[in-house]
């Protein structure tokens, strides 16, 4: 599906985008509200329970792959770059956010059936921990967003997705081996068929339609009639 927003993103990208600014990080606040105000259930237990689950779901249909493929075999070599970089940074603070969310939200249903060894005591901090770790996720989230589709190198895809748009610059060999032939086409044998073309503009069919042998025989035709004038004037004698 195509990107609506305008950039290079696929239409799924965008509907991520919009659903982390718009529903996941005002739901994230929204909890973190409700724990402040002491009101833990139903409201923050369902708040945060809805913000675990739609998460988990963004990431197994779309962050597992997309990492997968177009950044985690170019890790070695292109650490630098920010188009592996800066996802490989939103999946340590958001898989570590995420996972102290699915404890949290576990914690928070199933706190009376848990052996006490796994429950933790300071829970606020975990808390607090859980929801720095998703915000600073969202932020390098918008910033990947921009650099694989915004950028001026990345002129996509698209697909995709940006960061397989790190392979084209593997294949820029590929790019220098067709140069030649780009260059071979300049003077290409159109150069050398030019000689053709001149032996056509001199044509000697045409030349031979210069000399026109049949305007030479013209004289023939007339020259017969001029011989014929002297029987006229016979006849006139006789």
């Amino acid at each position: 599906m195509d990107g609506f927003l305008g950039t290079g993103a696929s239409g799924l990208s965008d509907l991520t985008l919009l659903a982390y600014l718009f529903l996941l990080t005002p739901g994230m606040l929204l909890g973190f509200f409700f724990a402040r105000r002491k009101m833990f259930v139903p409201h923050h237990k369902l708040t945060m329970t809805a913000v675990v689950v739609l998460n988990w779901v963004l990431i197994i249909i779309l962050m597992f792959g997309s990492y997968g493929s177009g950044v985690a075999p170019y890790l070695a070599e292109y650490f630098s770059d920010p188009r592996v970089s800066l996802p490989t940074l939103h999946a340590i603070t958001g898989g570590l956010g995420q996972l102290l969310a699915t404890y949290l939200a576990l914690r928070m249903w199933f706190e009376k059936v848990l052996p006490p060894w796994i429950m933790v005591k300071n829970i606020k901090l975990y808390m607090r921990i859980t929801l720095g770790l998703w915000l600073v996720s969202v932020a390098l989230g918008v910033m990947i967003y921009f650099t694989w589709y915004t950028s001026p190198a990345q002129a996509s895809d698209g697909v995709t997705p940006a960061v397989t748009a790190e392979p084209a610059s593997t294949d820029e060999p590929t790019i220098v081996i067709l140069t030649p032939a780009a260059t071979e086409e300049v003077g290409e044998p159109v150069a050398t068929e030019e000689p053709a073309v001149t032996e056509e503009s001199a044509e000697p069919a045409a030349t031979d339609e210069a000399s026109e042998p049949a305007a030479t025989e013209e004289p023939a035709i007339a020259e017969p009639a001029a011989t014929e004038e002297p029987v006229a004037t016979e006849e006139v004698e006789g």
